[in-house]
């Protein structure tokens, strides 16, 4: 069957409104002319599919670059597209899904400096000979510390380390952060155990500009996921979603923190959300992640102090609890 380009999947969609056909990120960017994703442009992408009455079936601004996901026929009901797991993994990451370039342990100690070099790594993941199992690292580090303990020998064996990290494909950002700041890179594994990427500290500040910045973006990412999908499984009907300014809210995915506050404030929407705990209490807590949104995105130089870091903390582990208290 040849490969439908998106105009295609959308004349098809709008044929059958029941088929769900999937498209990547890379695909819905390159279709409207643009280079790279931003909020902006998936915004702007995500208005021109439902002027065609199409949407995407995933907040796809947070899915890797190439993953596959749903395209289908707009819906009637407030719906947000985030996925039901609201925790951002290490697989959104692109050098997550990047395969390493490795060693063998009988490669010669040459081969593995000459590719460092090449490539400017700092390290590199080493590979058993004889099963190609993942069994350590060699490093610049490792290599100077080999030599200063008079090491002898020309192969990748003599001068590694066996004591790399290596992290689940579907672990939480947040965690992987943690384990990267220890030990400086993790190795990636994929569903099957094979590898799929390097993540260093370099991966995560190019994207997060610090640790602690990526900290609270993810926290309130996650945050606001959490919030959207207790909406969205509220069945509130769009029409009944708080006005942004003079414009209809027209998706969960368009109201801000003012407009949950709204929503969750008014007795006859709190009703809906199943959620046993105090109402004002619940939209206190929420006025404060929006204090602290704002300083985070208006970068604020004197950063987060440890107190609103631990706020931030608080709510997102304290909505999983209150929405899904058995899941991580």
């Amino acid at each position: 069957m040849e490969k439908m380009d998106l105009s295609e999947k959308i004349a098809a969609i709008n044929r059958n409104h029941k088929l769900a056909l999937k498209v990547t990120p890379y695909e819905l960017v390159n279709f409207y002319g643009y280079c790279r994703r931003s909020w902006r442009n998936v915004d702007e992408i995500n208005e021109k599919l439902l002027e065609k009455n199409v949407e995407v079936g995933s907040d796809w601004y947070q899915d890797w670059f190439y993953a596959e996901v749903p395209l289908l026929y707009k819906g009637v009901y407030a719906t947000t597209k985030v996925q039901s797991d609201s925790v951002k993994r290490v697989r959104i990451m692109d050098a997550a899904n990047n395969k390493p370039t490795c060693v063998k342990t009988d490669d010669s100690l040459m081969h593995a400096i000459t590719l460092m070099q090449q490539n400017d790594f700092s390290q590199l993941p080493v590979l058993n000979a004889e099963d190609q199992s993942l069994c350590g690292f060699i490093s610049w580090e490792t290599i100077g510390l080999s030599l200063w303990r008079g090491q002898e020998g020309e192969l990748v064996r003599s001068y590694m380390s066996p004591d790399v990290m290596a992290i689940n494909y579907n672990m939480p950002l947040l965690k992987a952060i943690n384990k990267i700041a220890e030990n400086e890179f993790v190795v990636v594994l994929d569903k099957d155990k094979n590898l799929s990427g390097i993540l260093t500290s370099a991966d995560i500040t190019s994207e997060f500009f610090s640790i602690t910045q990526a900290e609270a973006f993810l926290l309130l990412e996650q945050i606001e996921v959490q919030i959207r999908n207790i909406i969205g499984n509220a069945g509130i009907r769009i029409a009944e979603l708080p006005k942004l300014g003079k414009r209809d809210s027209k998706s969960v995915d368009d109201l801000v923190f003012g407009q949950y506050k709204m929503l969750f404030g008014d007795a006859e929407h709190w009703s809906k959300f199943g959620i046993k705990n105090d109402q004002q209490d619940f939209v206190n807590f929420l006025d404060e992640v929006r204090k602290i949104r704002n300083d985070v995105m208006h970068f604020d130089p004197d950063g987060l102090n440890p107190e609103q870091l631990q706020k931030l903390r608080n709510m997102a582990r304290y909505l999983i609890e209150i929405t899904s208290p058995n899941k991580e």
